[in-house]
């Protein structure tokens, strides 16, 4: 797809931050509990509990808050089974099941719950504020990424846009995060479904599940239109149909929101954040949905709906579309999940992320889908070192998966990619 920047330099305003609301309001944790696959729960174990440094934006303590909330539902269950009331079905008892035997460690030995806990505690008690030391801010509160000094033009020209037109920030719905393709293809509707009957969800997919109902999947077909634009993201955004829906792929950080974002860093997704309002929406997650931190899922992503690019020439100049927020792995340095320790393992993973992202953006497509430009790239082949002829395979491979109960291959359910 596209890479570069066209910076400007306007001169920062000194109240533009005293214009954006940066109240914390957490989101309850949803657990897609019929969606965890072993792949998923690994994941989160062993990045939760990993012995290596922190990162600076508490990624750890997010994932180990996520898998004490599974096992807390987990025992919800098993209490409910072993009661009087009503039992939860057979479905959900044997998810729960499968799940449990999953939640192990390294040696395959049960996890030592109390322990996770304690960590837990002591990691929310943790004043460990690494990453404002590194820029020199003192008593940092939630969003303080927003309110600190900054000399970087692009910085304040986005901080701009956001007080602008993101000054309350992103609304729950629309924020989500999917832990893995399946939990997306479990809002597709079921064979012999009754009507009024929704699966399992979070809040933020019930537009989703509604689309996905007014138009399904198996029903569409489209000549899917497949073009190669070499043209910044922030550029080829404007060239698309007023009237089209525009879903965009950020190769992201996935422990850090926006990467390099505040080092004035000029890789993809910092590109897309210094022309959008964007980065608002990434430490609305942190803040809203992750915990006060920040962990892309390895087999997931987050998914941004209603982020506005603006164009270089003019702040009222400004285009609408959805982002998709997922990481490849990194094979330069360390990040917050392991690399696969083969090519092939790496290259089956791959393909499972990209599923998830696949999935999500036909789950939110608006309408069947034949007016969406759906943007996609070269993700983590800069500096995070991936091959572009594994990456491209990966796609093409992906590209021609069924799925969402599609009938053939899944770019049909596209316009325009």
């Amino acid at each position: 797809m596209m890479m570069g920047s066209s910076p400007i330099k306007p001169e920062p305003d000194a109240n533009v931050t005293d214009k954006l609301d940066l109240k914390s309001e957490p989101v309850p944790l949803y657990v897609p509990l019929e969606a965890l696959t072993q792949s998923t729960v690994r994941s989160i174990i062993a990045a939760a509990t990993s012995s290596d440094d922190l990162s600076p934006d508490y990624s750890q303590r997010t994932l180990l808050i996520f898998l004490l909330e599974i096992n807390k539902i987990l025992t919800e269950i098993e209490n409910n089974m072993d009661a009087n009331e009503q039992k939860p079905n057979e479905n959900i008892i044997q998810c729960a099941k499968n799940v449990r035997q999953w939640l192990v460690d390294k040696n395959n030995q049960p996890l030592d719950w109390e322990e996770l806990h304690k960590r837990c505690d002591k990691l929310k008690s943790d004043t460990r504020t690494s990453l404002a030391h590194y820029y020199g801010v003192k008593n940092a509160a939630p969003y303080f990424e927003l309110t600190m000094k900054t000399r970087i033009n692009d910085v304040n020209r986005s901080r701009e846009y956001m007080a602008k037109f993101r000054s309350q920030g992103y609304s729950p719905d629309e924020l989500k995060l999917y832990w893995n393709a399946e939990q997306v293809e479990n809002l597709c509707p079921k064979q012999g479904e009754q009507p009024n009957a929704l699966p399992s969800h979070d809040p933020s997919d019930l537009d989703a599940i509604q689309n996905l109902r007014a138009y399904p999947v198996v029903d569409r077909n489209h000549d899917v239109e497949i073009s190669y634009i070499n043209k910044g993201i922030e550029e080829a955004v404007f060239d698309i149909p007023g009237d089209a829906q525009i879903i965009v792929l950020n190769f992201a950080n996935e422990q850090s929101p926006g990467g390099g974002y505040l080092r004035h860093a000029m890789a993809q997704e910092e590109v897309i954040l210094y022309n959008s309002d964007g980065y608002r929406a990434l430490l609305d997650l942190k803040y809203k949905r992750m915990s006060d931190g920040y962990a892309i899922p390895e087999f997931g992503l987050a998914y941004v709906r209603n982020m506005c690019f603006f164009h270089s020439e003019s702040i009222e100049r400004h285009r609408k579309t959805d982002m998709m927020v997922s990481a490849c792995y990194c094979l330069s340095f360390p990040q917050l999940y392991d690399n696969p320790k083969s090519t092939q393992q790496r290259i089956d993973n791959n393909i499972a992320k990209f599923r998830a992202f696949m999935c999500a953006a036909v789950a939110n497509t608006i309408g069947d889908g034949s007016n969406t430009y759906l943007l996609l790239g070269p993700i983590g082949t800069g500096a995070f070192g991936n091959d572009v002829e594994e990456i491209g395979e990966c796609f093409r491979r992906v590209l021609d998966m069924p799925m969402m109960n599609s009938k053939g291959p899944i770019r049909h359910a596209f316009g325009h990619i």
